[in-house]
């Protein structure tokens, strides 16, 4: 039987993590250089507990109410997008340790600088061996592998349906294929494995319910990254309060009488854009309030309930990059070199878009639930 709801844990906890933003963005630069975070960082983010802000308190996590943790990830992002992101993609993966034995999860969460990393299978399968599991495969895309001390890897079973699995860093083979236009710092990096034997005791599947009863994990993983990495899109705000401002002061466009501070087009952006950014940002947190309070009180979730998290997380990731579209065209040519932080978040908002997360053809499916009532279960829905 699943063990009862968990009370949350201080909410000072949680505001630690939120401080290390000015860390952060004073590090920007360097995370960007190395492709991953520093150490000095990842010391201070592990210790402030933002790898395990979801976990509940049973097992030392802080156990934040999502909407709060939410809002950590946007101010994160506001900073530096690959801090966000990395900090999301460990904290919201590590809830899957939920699905494992009790004992497994105690020992996951009982290490004090634990951290989860992943990757979507590429080409991966469970076998049944005579002690266990054999698992081989090839993953992508492992945000935050190089602080990571536990991989988690879903692979197909030959018993049917997916499994997934914890293990170490060391039982796989790292490729380091990370070089890209966006989210530079977040060194995620593909990996293999071969021949890995898997015990029961580090095992999952999360087509069943979860060893506890505890809100986040009545709502599918899938659809609480696609609100939380809403919140590293909403992270674009400095484009509009400070990057297009910072530019239009002074500069006159070439062939111009007029600074961009004075272009009636420019001050039109400025507008639009910002009450565009406060409606997107408006619309994710009340749906996912909403949302939460109902899982929350009926112990489980409708499928009008996925579709409005779908809906929100696709539509704020589109507006965000909208919003960045048009400041790189207000911003000329200043906005095209590398060591401007226009430049940067330009490259890291068009990465959010290239994501799963990020696909419009979401909207398609919403569309046709809405018009139908027949919604389309699958990995992302």
């Amino acid at each position: 039987m699943a063990s009862p709801e968990i009370t949350s844990a201080p909410r000072e906890s949680l505001q630690s993590v939120a401080a290390l933003a000015n860390q952060a963005a004073d590090l920007a630069d360097e995370i960007e250089k190395a492709r991953r975070l520093p150490d000095e960082l990842v010391d201070r983010l592990k210790r402030a507990g933002a790898f395990r802000a979801l976990i509940p308190s049973r097992f030392g996590g802080l156990q934040t109410e999502f909407v709060e943790y939410m809002e950590v990830i946007h101010q994160l992002a506001r900073a530096d997008a690959s801090t966000a992101w990395c900090v999301n993609q460990a904290a919201v993966i590590g809830l899957t340790s939920l699905w494992l034995p009790p004992g497994s999860t105690r020992t996951i969460w009982a290490e004090p600088d634990a951290s989860v990393a992943n990757g979507p299978p590429f080409d991966c399968l469970f076998e049944d061996a005579k002690q266990g599991y054999v698992l081989n495969g090839h993953w992508g895309f492992s945000s935050g592998c190089q602080h990571a001390t536990w991989m988690m890897a879903m692979a197909r079973y030959t018993g049917g349906g997916y499994r997934f699995a914890y293990f170490r860093p060391t039982d796989v083979q790292f490729i380091d294929n990370w070089h890209v236009a966006g989210l530079k710092g977040t060194g995620s990096f593909e990996f293999t494995i071969k021949d890995l034997s898997v015990s029961a005791a580090w095992l999952g599947n999360l087509a069943e319910p979860a060893e506890f009863d505890y809100v986040l994990a009545q709502i599918p993983n899938t659809l609480l990254f696609a609100t939380s990495f809403a919140c590293v899109a909403l992270g674009v705000r400095p484009i509009i309060q400070d990057d297009v401002v910072a530019i239009a002061q002074g500069k006159v466009p070439r062939f111009s009488a007029t600074t961009v501070r004075d272009d009636p087009d420019v001050q039109r952006f400025i507008g639009r854009a910002t009450a565009t950014w406060r409606a997107a940002y408006a619309y994710l947190f009340d749906t996912v309030a909403k949302v939460v309070a109902s899982v929350s009180e009926r112990g489980e979730i409708t499928m009008d309930e996925r579709g409005e998290l779908r809906m929100a997380g696709t539509y704020v990731i589109q507006e965000c990059a909208s919003v960045v579209d048009a400041a790189y065209k207000v911003s000329g040519s200043t906005g095209i070199y590398q060591n401007h932080t226009l430049q940067r978040r330009f490259q890291d908002m068009h990465v959010i878009t290239q994501h799963v997360q990020g696909r419009e053809a979401y909207f398609a499916a919403l569309g046709r639930f809405r018009m139908t009532g027949k919604y389309e279960l699958g990995p992302m829905m």
